[in-house]
């Protein structure tokens, strides 16, 4: 009965290893990469496994198998992808015959599958001990030192690989890929270039299509996809690179059509479906994007990203309330939901729901005890209340645990501003600018403050500064025009005002203070021809009207001042209030006209 089910053994295991035969995973088969196994043969060797098992069951425990059985069954088991039953037949091969470099070599790609990396290079370096030129274990030497982040030695191992082989595409596609991860981003290029020139290697087509995307050379990386996808026209990534190349150099509608593209080969692609999203409500096609973050929700209803940028686009579309419903779901799946609540917060803040606001705001708070965010907008919203103090100790605060927040640092600009603490804004404001000294904003906001502390000099070499790199701005120029008015130096100040009126031409601001500068200058003729320019729907033309009615004072035309005043102090009490105490119109004070039009 032995010899019987020994001899059953052996025409089983003849039977299997003829079958592996046929599909090229034989004993004498190497593998650089894991063979396939179709399931017509996967199916006809597990049935004669399960007799097998059955007879050696009935056999015993004695192993009768030979090396070759053990090895053609650990062939089969590594391509099935069952690592481990495999490693367990080349260990049994190898007790074996354990100088076998078949053996060695696929059980090190076992290793290697099972990223068992040092055990893998062990059993390669036994190979090669015995046996000096294996280009597969060079090759998968180079893999393995790929993965470890040794490229200077997975370079070495590959070039190995074509001293043996050198027509070896993959080996050369390697080559490059190490040389990139190496920094030798030329002869990367290079080795990879070698190859599309004569053959149509995809995974190189789309290596160098990343390279030059990163590279930011559009032209070259849409050559390489572009022939990619004529060879390999449903290749997912190379549309999935050429679209977010497209976005790179604001091409959208492109990207859109290679992002379509996907999903009409994958509906349920989620990258894509969050690119074309995001790439639709950049150019503003709402609905396009909302769609698209929702189907990637109905596939996975947590998806952090997609829930994300839904919140930011219903916020953008003005969806507070339905921003704030999407704050909570997404905060319910989450083990820390602290930004999510934040999040909510800020949108009742921007929504003009401030007490909402704060009490989230306070409940974080509660929770965390420090939260720099949170306390920006507590200060934001007792700053939007009129609460100054209470918004102060919030920035006092933050600024205290990070002294160079530059929210907190311009928040608590804005504040003292508010409450005419101007020092402080200054010093405040020179804080900011220590971080950022070409700021324009910052050095307007310098400049302004410098001129309401009366110093007027500082304020003007800082707008002439601003003046050198941008010579036709208008409103650079009637700064520097107001501070000149104001130190009493007439004909600049014209100068700047006139140089700001050519390129605003209409501008009544500048219109009025250049009609002051000649009123200073005694010039009153031509400061009444200013003060004509200025319209009747200008809100100036009342101020326009009080300065002419003073200038023919002056000139002694009492009756037409007096017309002129009439008119515009039954529009507005506030001009019989300048006009009581306008030493101009000292002189006539006492009369009746005067007194009937100020009472």
């Amino acid at each position: 009965m032995p010899n019987s089910g020994l001899v059953k053994l052996k025409m089983i295991n003849g039977l299997i290893g003829s079958i592996l035969d046929d599909h090229e995973i034989s004993v004498t088969s190497l593998f650089p990469k894991l063979p396939e196994v179709d399931i017509d043969t996967r199916s006809k060797i597990e049935k004669l496994l399960d007799s097998r098992a059955r007879i050696k069951a009935d056999m015993g425990e004695d192993d009768f198998d030979d090396f070759t059985d053990d090895l053609n069954l650990a062939n089969y088991y590594l391509a099935c992808g069952q690592f481990s039953e495999s490693l367990k037949y080349y260990e049994s091969a190898l007790a074996k015959n354990p100088r076998s470099y078949t053996a060695l070599c696929n059980k090190g790609l076992c290793l290697f599958k099972l990223l068992k990396l040092d055990d893998a290079l062990l059993c390669y370096d036994d190979a090669l001990t015995t046996y000096k030129n294996i280009p597969e274990a060079f090759f998968i030497k180079g893999k393995i030192f790929i993965v470890q982040q040794k490229f200077t030695e997975a370079i070495t191992q590959f070039q190995n690989t074509l001293e043996l082989e050198p027509e070896n595409l993959e080996t050369k596609y390697y080559l490059g890929k190490a040389l990139l991860k190496s920094g030798n981003l030329e002869d990367s290029i290079s080795t990879l270039e070698s190859i599309v020139s004569i053959h149509d290697h995809i995974d190189s087509l789309l290596l160098l299509g990343q390279i030059f995307t990163q590279e930011n050379d559009f032209k070259k990386s849409l050559t390489y996809l572009d022939k990619l996808l004529e060879i390999s026209p449903n290749h997912i990534e190379a549309h999935l690179l050429l679209g977010t190349s497209h976005i790179a150099n604001n091409n959208p509608n492109d990207a859109i059509l290679q992002f379509e593209a996907i999903l009409n080969l994958s509906p349920n692609h989620i990258d894509a479906h969050l690119l074309l999203g995001k790439t639709h409500m950049d150019i503003d096609n709402f609905n396009e994007a909302l769609s698209n973050f929702e189907n990637i929700l109905e596939i996975s209803p947590n998806h952090l990203d997609a829930m994300n940028y839904k919140i930011s686009l219903l916020e953008k579309t003005g969806k507070f309330d339905d921003a704030v419903e999407c704050c909570d779901t997404l905060a319910e799946s989450l083990p820390n939901p602290t930004d999510q609540i934040l999040k909510k917060a800020i949108l009742l803040f921007n929504s003009d729901k401030l007490g909402d606001s704060l009490i989230v705001i306070n409940e974080i708070l509660e929770q965390t005890k420090i939260n720099n965010v949170a306390l920006l907008y507590k200060a934001k919203i007792f700053t939007k209340k009129q609460e100054f103090q209470e918004a102060l100790l919030c920035v006092d605060v933050l600024l205290k645990l990070d002294p160079k927040n530059i929210d907190a640092l311009e928040c608590a600009s804005e504040l003292s501003l508010k409450t005419g603490n101007y020092e402080n804004a200054l010093s405040l404001t020179d804080q900011l600018l220590s971080q950022d000294s070409e700021s324009k904003p910052l050095l307007e906001q310098k400049s302004q403050l410098l001129s309401i502390l009366g110093r007027h000099e500082e304020s003007g070499q800082i707008w002439m500064k601003l003046l050198q790199s941008d010579k036709t701005n208008a409103s650079i120029l009637f700064q520097l025009g107001k501070i000149h008015l104001i130190l009493n130096n007439y004909d600049k100040a014209i100068n700047f005002f006139e140089h700001a009126l050519k390129n605003k031409p209409r501008d009544s601001q500048v219109i009025y203070k250049k009609s002051l500068a000649y009123f200073s200058q005694k010039k009153y003729d031509l400061s009444i021809l200013c003060l004509e320019q200025i319209s009747e729907t200008d809100k100036l033309y009342n101020f326009a009207q009080y300065q002419k009615s003073k200038i023919q004072m002056i000139q002694g035309n009492t009756k037409q001042s007096l017309e002129i005043l009439s008119k515009i102090t039954k529009l507005n009490d506030l001009y019989k209030l300048m006009a009581l105490n306008e030493i101009i119109f000292e002189s006539i004070s006492e009369t009746s006209e005067f007194q009937e039009l100020i009472k």
